[in-house]
């Protein structure tokens, strides 16, 4: 049988300008975005029956306009297009701190690229025009403190992305049901909400992965088998009194009450407080059940933060113990707490985090795009 031609017809694909954007993300689904510098709109608030963009605002505004109804902070997104290709910079909210352009993902994937660097850098300058398969082979020759803070980087990232679109998805529902005039607490469904389950069982796989893979870091650094101290319960079953004050993980584990003695006669350990709180959470939702088991989480329906101006929230129900809670809520309360720990774990790791600086030197090859 013979091939099918090519239709002679063609249609380019368009490829969007080159252009940026600034957004704050909020939770509930409402977003800030900067039009122009220092020039904010608020989105989407309810006007004449059908959400709309509010604005302008300064900075100051915006911010003030925000927190005087409640609304929580999520993270910053920097968005960009060049020549059709789409970027985005995700900043989270770190407690404590006060500037957030150093996210936790940042600081252990800068302390995984300069032990890589370390490494790596004698045995590719002593190769004669190395290959691809060579160098790669070289890099790929991972150190444990290397492969596990890359690990650690690579599961925040996940856990950004997590967030990042459960964000998204809460916008486009908001969006829809002030679309359809839904303001008065109707509940709803859809097909779409199918990738609200996949995005919270996904936050909680990478919530825990991140946590056991600190383990086996501060396991490492304390001189244990990482092939089988590979899990925060393995580790915490494992140390002793004496080791907490070997490792500065572990001392701020043990001051922010994550891991404490379980008493005389026992000379083990324990972990305590949200640590606990979060392995908890972790295994409803990927051992015991999957969020969207149960009738109240497979409908949401919007809230007012002030009916008054248009400014409304979506909310998702979860079942998880007492109270009337928000699926995004529960999921913000680990993932601030997750990007403090491991943000403050990564500055107490002695590893190196400056930003890793490439000379000519360090150039092997290189090709441009006309």
């Amino acid at each position: 049988m013979s091939k099918v031609p090519v239709a002679a017809n063609w249609t380019a694909i368009p490829r969007l300008g080159d252009g940026h954007g600034f957004l704050i993300h909020w939770a509930g689904g409402v977003q800030s975005a900067e039009r122009d510098k220092g020039r904010w709109q608020i989105l989407p608030l309810q006007h004449e029956g059908a959400p709309h963009v509010s604005g302008m605002y300064s900075k100051a505004e915006m911010q003030a306009f925000m927190k005087q109804r409640g609304a929580r902070f999520v993270a910053f997104q920097q968005i960009s297009w060049l020549k059709g290709d789409f970027t985005s910079n995700w900043a989270p909210l770190i407690p404590g701190e006060t500037n957030f352009h150093e996210s936790p993902a940042d600081l252990w994937s800068r302390a995984a690229s300069n032990l890589d660097q370390a490494r790596t850098k004698p045995a590719i300058q002593a190769l004669q025009n190395p290959t691809f398969d060579q160098i790669a082979a070289i890099r790929d020759a991972h150190s444990q403190p290397e492969r596990l803070a890359r690990s650690i980087s690579l599961s925040l990232r996940n856990l950004d992305t997590s967030v990042s679109q459960i964000a998204e998805f809460y916008h486009e529902e908001l969006s829809n049901l002030l679309a359809g005039g839904q303001t008065d607490g109707r509940r709803s469904s859809s097909t779409r909400d199918q990738n609200l389950y996949a995005l919270v069982h996904s936050f909680f796989l990478h919530l825990g992965t991140a946590r056991d893979y600190l383990a086996a870091f501060v396991g490492f650094e304390l001189g244990m088998d990482v092939t089988k101290i590979d899990a925060m319960n393995r580790l915490v079953d494992a140390i002793r009194a004496p080791d907490i004050a070997r490792s500065a993980i572990l001392a701020m584990l043990e001051a922010k009450g994550y891991i404490k003695p379980i008493g005389a006669p026992s000379t083990k350990w324990k972990d305590a407080g949200w640590l606990n709180e979060a392995t908890d959470l972790r295994n409803e939702f990927t051992h015991r059940r999957t969020f969207g088991d149960m009738t109240a989480e497979r409908m949401g329906h919007l809230r007012p933060l002030d009916a008054d101006v248009g400014l409304y929230r979506y909310f998702r129900p979860v079942s998880w113990q007492a109270g009337d809670k928000d699926v995004f809520d529960v999921i913000l309360d680990s993932y601030e707490r997750t990007n403090e720990l491991f943000f403050a774990a990564a500055k107490l790791s002695r590893q190196d985090l400056s930003i890793m600086q490439i000379t000519d030197k360090d150039i092997i090859s290189f090709t441009t795009n006309s």
